[in-house]
């Protein structure tokens, strides 16, 4: 895999991601206003990662190149990712979704080996922000990083107050944890 590879995988991923949280917006909205309004601010997160991914590749292409190979995610399962995001697509393109449902899938979306792939950018986009000229580009990432753990923790929370099923507000705790 290439550098430029890894960044339209990522960006592919973020994309999807976001859209699947629209989605459930429109369909469970209609529960409760506080529900339609956790999907939509998920989205926006998922949309936020898409465009730093984008200004990612631009300081990565300078310090790398685009065809630089990229060796340290051989072992990421990437079309397990794409068939997790189909299932989950198709099943909200159904429009029979409870909301637990919805809860389980994004507990599962934030605890794929997307999110690997996802910090590993940033990962390269920190050294390239080394190698440049730019340090004050650092804090971007490190508030990125923060941004993630807020992003997983405003699901955990959403879990907690709306999901009905006690394994699944478990299951958003351990994912709490791992995202520590």
């Amino acid at each position: 895999m290439t550098l430029g590879d890894l960044f339209n995988l990522c960006q592919d991923i973020e994309l999807r991601q976001a859209k699947l949280y629209a989605s459930l917006s429109l369909r469970l909205g209609s529960v409760d206003e506080r529900i339609a309004r956790f999907w939509e601010q998920m989205s926006t997160e998922e949309w936020q990662h898409y465009i730093l991914v984008d200004f990612g590749r631009s300081l990565c292409v300078d310090a790398f190149g685009i065809d630089s190979p990229v060796t340290e995610l051989s072992d990421v399962p990437v079309q397990q990712i794409r068939d997790a995001l189909d299932a989950h697509e198709r099943k909200v393109d159904n429009g029979d979704i409870s909301l637990d449902e919805a809860f389980a899938i994004a507990i599962a979306i934030e605890g794929s080996e997307a999110d690997t792939i996802y910090m590993h950018l940033l990962s390269i986009m920190r050294k390239a922000i080394e190698q440049s000229d730019q340090p004050y580009l650092i804090d971007r990432i490190v508030q990125v990083e923060k941004d993630m753990v807020s992003h997983v923790d405003g699901l955990v929370q959403a879990t907690q107050k709306f999901a009905k099923d006690a394994n699944l507000i478990r299951k958003a705790h351990r994912l709490k944890a791992e995202h520590g």
